[in-house]
């Protein structure tokens, strides 16, 4: 019987219980927005998984943004997952945090801005207004990452297997391309007169 020498075993030297392993998640990244910088194409989540950012146009980039954004983070991590926020089996980072209350406002707007997307003529799935002051408590942190991953949730369920803009069909809500479950929320932006998500999908090939 051989066995096997020491040098002869293969190492992951980023994997659980490595230095490198320890080191990444002792220093996540920090929200690009934090330090000028622009949304990434693609962001490592926690877990080592690499998401990719949902297209936005120019106009809609946190450079542009009309005052600073929210972010939404878990153990120090930005990104969170709309299925996680919506079980309930992640609390956000700071998540009593009153994130509207200085802006004195009773309602503002969210704005999902979904590639390709086409809203009916009757209604818009992807935008949505409400309340952020409701008999006098202020909506949280975390009130507002359920909101937002409820609107895409919804969006989802108006939009899967529908017709899509051409040239953005890799991003249809279908069973084969995007599900909401798959969706991570870094951010939201406000832009002149609603906010809008930076948006990060796993599992796009």
């Amino acid at each position: 019987m051989e066995y096997m020498q020491p040098n002869q075993m293969i190492v992951n030297s980023g994997g659980a219980g490595s230095l490198g392993y320890y080191i990444r998640n002792a220093n996540p990244s920090p929200h690009p927005s934090m330090v000028g910088a622009e949304m990434p194409l693609y962001w490592e989540l926690r877990d080592g998984r690499i998401a990719k950012r949902v297209p936005r146009s120019r106009e809609f980039t946190p450079s542009q943004q009309s005052f600073p954004g929210i972010t939404f983070s878990a153990g120090g991590w930005y990104g969170v997952r709309v299925r996680d926020i919506l079980t309930g089996t992640v609390v956000v980072d700071r998540p009593t945090d009153a994130i509207f209350a200085h802006h004195g406002w009773r309602e503002t707007t969210l704005a999902i801005k979904w590639p390709g997307y086409l809203p009916n003529r009757s209604s818009d799935a992807s935008r949505r207004r409400f309340k952020v002051l409701d008999n006098n408590v202020p909506m949280t942190r975390q009130d507002f990452a359920i909101e937002i991953a409820s609107q895409i949730r919804h969006l989802e369920d108006r939009a899967r297997d529908k017709p899509v803009a051409h040239g953005w069909e890799d991003w249809a809500f279908s069973k084969n391309n995007v599900r909401a479950s798959d969706v991570y929320i870094l951010s939201a932006h406000y832009y002149r007169n609603a906010w809008v998500p930076e948006l990060y999908v796993i599992n796009m090939g």
